[in-house]
């Protein structure tokens, strides 16, 4: 039997899955996931940054991306689709990659016809008005400013500039180059638009709780009038093997140097490229892997060290080490951090030490243990690897795309599990030649030093001479591809996935456990919950209950930090112990048949850390280096300087990292003696979810944690914040764009039947693209922002309102206007039926969308039970949230929505006086 598809061709058919190509060369997949009420409708365009032909460098598809994303069509304005958007309470927004270009919209499923709908007319009938042109134009220039120092970006650049030397357009930034950027008119932008987005060069994925016939057949006559069009016939020169090292640096807004060794590696699926994975696990990934071991935690080389294999379907990827220097803790080098005398001998030790490490490798190889315990981390990986819709639908797409498999991740796995040593050895010999290697530092900017966009580079004279490849963008190529993909696979038996009901048991010293079996994958979450956190942190010791947290995976007396590194990467399991502003929390996963084992480990570095001093000393200044790093997103920075201002000598005046100074003197004495205090089962929730047996997994959690003492010594019981004053304070910054940060409080509880309400009212404010702050900031006349947002920041005490924004210096004016008069509005009158029918469908897509993995609902579960709002939270939520109304919201937001506390920070600002205390 199947279902009848007139005029498209079947490609594959499964209970579940249903892809087909039709007359037009469209190919569309669906996905039916029944385990929540929600679906992610996507459109994938074959368009990234390296198909823009002579465009290349200007940015012209990441421009699309931004005018398609909900512009006015032949259909409908721009303010109809953000009003149809806000109406299903659609999570929307775009990415440009090299080498496509993909939008989604997720929403409840029973949305989808209307999701559909929208992305199709997008895609089809986009008129590119000049209106929105110019708009998204000044958005884009802030985006661009947004990324100037910004270290990722900066040394991805960087390091595409340099990777490829042949004239390869991935050479270029996805985002162009500002100059070249400001050239691009109207015209060319929608000539490229009827050039590239044509139906046999696109694919429309759905994944989520729908039917499968039904929703192709939507599909089928909503592109049926769209034809086929020829596409232009590419062609990309071959990469040549270097033979000569090549070394590059920049600045960018990091406290501390960074360093990026790459070499040339291959392409997707080709020969070496499993092998290439399996060596960048052996070699950086994970707590036993070589470089952790020997450059972090043996020399104290390095805070961060990591390594990963990039390979692309279009052409040969990259091999890259990532390192975080750690600079000598002395004074003179405090002061003097900035010189390159002092940081470049430390590069150059830190770059010496990995090419030993991966000299030891081709020389050696690799030993049977660690290609066991590589090959079942990436295979965990694979498992945990989409769980929710948005995750499939993009994996399914990108498999499509890259390889015309739609079960790739399976073959993936197949193929992983036949690597064997010697392949891997011969891989890092191939591939990691020292005369192929490409080194790429980045350093902290000099005093006064400004930041510069990057620029085109000068064409390589020799690009001419290298062979080319043909580049096939049109669909039927996939076709011939998927067709002999599945019928390789044959037929597949696929087994629906259950999901129970969550059961709560209490342990005798008072632990709830809350169990749940889902088998959605072959996977379990565990997750520990008890209370206190940040909130536990006492003046002079801010960062304490992180550094705890954090120091409990380092060992207990039968277990070694090596041994639970070791343990743990061997099942391809992954643990955790960290701190939040209410709770510290242990968050683990592993595969179904390892449960038993990674429980025991959880429960063993909970209740009997030991804290050792050798530990400690390798700890401290990975910790140190993360405060440092949260003033490298603006973001980041900007939330600090919110918070202190905020909240004055209150704990969470910092992020749970703490303060720099008083971490530096914390010592192992002062954790094992936190740890034993604020330890109790009655202030504690541990929920397992997942493909397991219940009675097994609540026998074992008496066993192990029965014993666990009953009440804390110091029970955790917060005191209240002081009510915020009000104020405007700016703060310097060295990033280009102003950031803006507005607190209004003091808020309800997470536990006050008022809070749903606030959350509805940030939602009025802002729920991209829709939002009053979303049509003043960013969709009237010339964009003043990029990024803009509101959100509701509840906890166990009041918090606080917040909006948030970034604009250009001479904008900000304007954009503290606009902001005001925006919540003054939201103050003074009743919201209209529309926006707030929009706000609470925003809330509650938000809700389903953020509970579909274990992971997800086993935290949810455990907080509101942590929280005394009960197992029936999610209900209550969804039920205040659909009977609020706009004079309901009024009052409440009068009550709230109070005292803005305004920070902004912006270069070249002399540091403000501190806030008075109240």
């Amino acid at each position: 039997g199947g279902v009848a598809l007139p005029g498209a061709r079947l490609l594959q058919q499964r209970p579940d899955r249903l892809i087909a190509e039709l007359p037009n060369g469209l190919i569309v997949a669906v996905q039916e996931v029944h385990t929540a009420p929600v679906v992610s409708v996507q459109v994938w365009c074959k368009t990234g940054s390296i198909y823009e032909q002579e465009h290349a460098g200007a940015g012209l598809s990441h421009f699309l991306e931004h005018l398609l994303s909900g512009g006015s069509t032949s259909t409908h304005t721009e303010q109809e689709n953000k009003e149809i958007l806000g109406a299903i309470g659609a999570r929307t927004n775009a990415a440009t990659g090299l080498d496509a270009v993909h939008y989604y919209i997720d929403t409840m499923a029973s949305q989808a016809p209307k999701a559909i709908e929208l992305l199709s007319d997008s895609m089809q009938h986009n008129l590119i008005t000049l209106p929105e042109f110019k708009r998204e134009r000044q958005v884009i220039r802030n985006e661009f400013a947004m990324g100037e120092g910004d270290p990722a970006r900066v040394l991805w650049k960087l390091t595409q500039e340099a990777r490829y030397q042949a004239g390869n357009p991935a050479r270029y930034p996805t985002i162009g180059y500002l100059d070249e950027f400001n050239a691009i008119t109207r015209d060319q932008v929608y000539d490229f638009y009827k050039r590239m987005y044509v139906p046999n060069n696109m694919l429309f994925v759905v994944v989520g709780d729908v039917n499968k016939e039904e929703v192709f057949h939507q599909i089928v006559g909503l592109w049926a009038n769209t034809p086929r069009k020829e596409l232009p016939k590419l062609t990309f020169p071959s990469e040549p093997r270097e033979n000569s090292p090549i070394t590059v640096s920049g600045i960018a807004d990091v406290e501390t140097p960074r360093l990026r060794l790459a070499w040339p590696g291959t392409q997707l699926g080709r020969d070496g490229d499993y092998a290439l994975d399996l060596l960048s696990v052996v070699l950086g990934q994970g707590e036993s892997s070589r470089l952790v071991q020997t450059l972090r935690d043996q020399e104290g080389l390095v805070t961060r060290i990591s390594a990963y294999n990039l390979s692309f379907p279009w052409g040969r990827g990259s091999f890259i080490i990532d390192a975080d220097a750690a600079l000598p803790a002395a004074p003179v080098i405090d002061e003097q951090k900035n010189s390159r005398a002092v940081m470049e001998p430390v590069l150059q030790k830190i770059k010496a030490a990995i090419r030993a490490q991966v000299a030891r490798v081709q020389k050696d190889g690799i030993s049977p243990e660690e290609l066991a315990r590589a090959q079942r981390q990436t295979i965990a990986g694979v498992v945990f690897a989409a769980q929710t819709d948005q995750d499939q639908a993009q994996r399914l797409a990108t498999d499509l795309i890259d390889t015309g498999d739609p079960d790739y991740l399976t073959h993936y796995a197949r193929a992983i599990r036949k690597v064997t040593v010697q392949e891997v050895q011969a891989a890092a010999r191939r591939y990691l030649a020292d005369q192929d290697l490409i080194t790429v530092t980045l350093f902290p900017p000099a005093p006064g030093q400004r930041i510069e966009p990057l620029q085109r580079p000068a064409p390589v004279a020799q690009a001419a001479q290298f062979p080319r490849e043909a580049v096939h963008l049109d669909n039927r190529y996939l076709v011939q591809k998927i067709t002999a993909a599945v019928s390789r696979e044959g037929p597949q038996a696929v087994e629906a996935p259950t999901v129970g009901a969550i059961q709560m048991h209490t342990l005798a010293n008072g632990l709830r456990v809350l169990i749940c079996r889902d088998t959605l994958i072959p996977g379990v979450a565990l997750q520990f919950y008890q209370l206190g956190g940040l909130l536990s942190d006492q003046p002079g010791k801010e960062g304490l209950a992180h550094a705890t947290a954090a120091m409990m995976i380092k060992g207990t007396p039968t277990r070694s930090a090596r041994d639970i590194a070791r343990e743990l990467d061997n099942l391809g399991a992954d643990l955790s112990v960290q701190c939040g502003n209410n709770t510290w929390f242990s968050q683990a996963r592993c595969l179904k048949e390892d449960w038993k084992t990674v429980m025991q480990v959880q429960a063993d570095v909970i209740l009997h850390p030991d804290f050792p001093a050798s530990q400690w000393k390798l700890l401290q200044p990975r910790l140190l280096a993360g405060i440092d790093r949260q003033k490298e997103n603006w973001v980041d920075e900007l939330r600090l300087d919110f918070l202190k201002t905020y909240y004055g000598d209150f704990p969470w005046a910092t992020t749970p990292l703490g303060r720099r100074s008083e971490v530096a003197r914390l010592t192992p004495a002062d954790l094992q003696q936190f740890h034993d205090e604020h330890l109790g089962a009655s202030q504690a929730v541990l929920a397992v979810f997942g493909d397991i047996d219940p009675a097994a997994v609540l026998a074992e959690a008496q066993k192990l944690y029965g014993t666990m003492p009953r009440e804390p010594m110091i029970v955790c019981q917060p005191a209240t914040p002081r009510a915020p004053g009000g104020g405007s304070y700016h703060f310097p910054t060295q990033k280009p764009l102003v950031g803006v940060m507005i607190g209004y409080g003091p808020g309800p509880t997470r536990m006050s039947a008022d809070y749903p309400a606030m959350v509805v009212a940030a939602g009025v404010l802002s729920s991209f693209p829709s939002g009053w702050l979303d049509d003043a900031l960013r969709g009237q006349g010339p964009g003043l922002v990029y990024a803009v947002g509101a959100y509701e920041a509840g906890g166990l005490v009041p918090a606080y309102m917040a909006v948030l924004f970034n604009t250009q210096p001479g904008q900000l004016e304007e954009a503290l206007q606009r902001t005001q008069a925006v919540v003054a509005k939201l103050r003074a009158e009743p919201v209209d039926p529309r926006s707030l029918t929009r706000a609470k469908a925003s809330v509650l897509v938000n809700e389903f969308l953020g509970k579909q993995s274990d992971g997800e609902r086993a935290m949810e579960a455990a907080l509101n039970v942590l929280y005394g709002l009960g197992l029936d939270e999610p209900q209550h939520f969804q039920q205040a949230v659909e009977r609020l109304t706009p004079e309901d919201l009024r009052i409440i937001v009068r009550t709230y929505v109070n005292n803005p506390v305004t920070v902004i920070t912006e270069h070249g600002t002399p540091a403000p006086p501190a806030p008075p205390a109240e």
